[in-house]
């Protein structure tokens, strides 16, 4: 039989063991943050785009920030380093990436701009995305304007997947969640309804497409 005072004992041990236990555990819920929820932060303090759009797109771009093009070069949206770049001895990163031509998918290795940080990523791309994609520079208040304007660039489309717009679309139901939390659905047709008339109609579609397949899963 345990006397008094290990009886004391063992519920002081039992309480710290508890009270430990809690502690790690809010502190792991408070101080835990995903990939996207990291870039998000990160992108919100680009005025220059819009930062949900930005975390999307980087988000297909980089296969979740697993890719090599990211992990080695800090590459968050497959831009190309062009002839100029290379002239000027600023980094580069060679890779294969997935080219939409002839009808068919082909990997085709080409140079990279290669940056020393998210940051000095983001950065760059806000200037590009100002520059060469005035459209989605002119609706970064919404991230489906947005997603419509890299279609309509200064010098072409974003990418030469003609599933592009698609896959944004699929990519924002998906990590819409994690970033707006349970009013996800609201925040998405909100800004989908905001789009109205200025979104061609296949891309209205394919929206509405993705946000009711999100309800059957």
């Amino acid at each position: 039989m345990l006397s008094e005072r290990g009886k004391a004992w063992l519920l002081m041990l039992a309480v710290s063991i508890a009270f430990w236990v809690c502690f790690f555990y809010v502190c792991g819920i408070c101080f835990a943050s995903t990939a996207a929820q990291e870039f998000f932060a990160a992108a919100r303090g680009q005025p220059d785009i819009n930062a949900y759009a930005a975390t999307c797109q980087s988000a297909l771009e980089t296969g979740n920030w697993q890719s090599e093009l990211w992990r080695q070069a800090y590459n968050g949206a497959g831009i190309k380093a062009p002839p100029e770049w290379r002239k000027a001895g600023r980094p580069t990163f060679k890779a294969y990436s997935p080219e939409y031509t002839g009808g068919k998918y082909i990997a085709r290795e080409s140079y990279f701009r290669s940056y020393d940080s998210r940051d000095a990523f983001l950065g760059d791309y806000a200037a590009k995305i100002k520059r060469d994609y005035p459209y989605s520079y002119k609706h970064r208040d919404n991230f489906w304007l947005y997603f419509a304007g890299l279609y309509r660039g200064r010098l072409g489309s974003w990418a030469t997947d003609h599933r592009y717009f698609e896959k944004l679309a699929r990519t924002a139901v998906r990590l819409a969640p994690e970033i707006f939390g349970t009013r996800w659905r609201a925040k998405l047709l909100a800004a989908y309804e905001y789009a109205g008339g200025r979104l061609e109609p296949w891309q209205r579609e394919i929206i509405l497409k993705q946000i009711k397949g999100a309800d059957v899963e």
